[in-house]
């Protein structure tokens, strides 16, 4: 039956161009600024981002997908992760 039915698509224009996020995060790790640009693909995003994070810690999003992340805060959030063991869950 798929084969009876055909969707209009039009191919995407390589002028077509989509929305990124740029998030500038405080060392505290807070959002200080967001900003929406317009580019044609990840790498003309990130070109974009770099000019308009100043130094600061950043982060590039596309939608729900982390693209890139921009400079280093002073101290690590994390400087390990590891698996907690199992614990018993307290009774209510």
């Amino acid at each position: 039956m798929a084969d009876l039915i055909t969707f209009p698509a039009r191919p995407r224009s390589r002028h077509a161009r989509r929305a990124y996020q740029v998030h500038r995060l405080a060392p505290t790790g807070g959002v200080l600024t967001t900003c929406v640009i317009t580019a044609r693909n990840d790498g003309d995003a990130r070109r974009q981002a770099t000019g308009l994070i100043a130094g600061h810690h950043a982060e590039l999003w596309a939608s729900d997908r982390l693209v890139a992340v921009f400079g280093l805060f002073e101290t690590p959030i994390a400087t390990a992760i590891r698996l907690l063991p199992d614990q018993p869950t307290p009774e209510r």
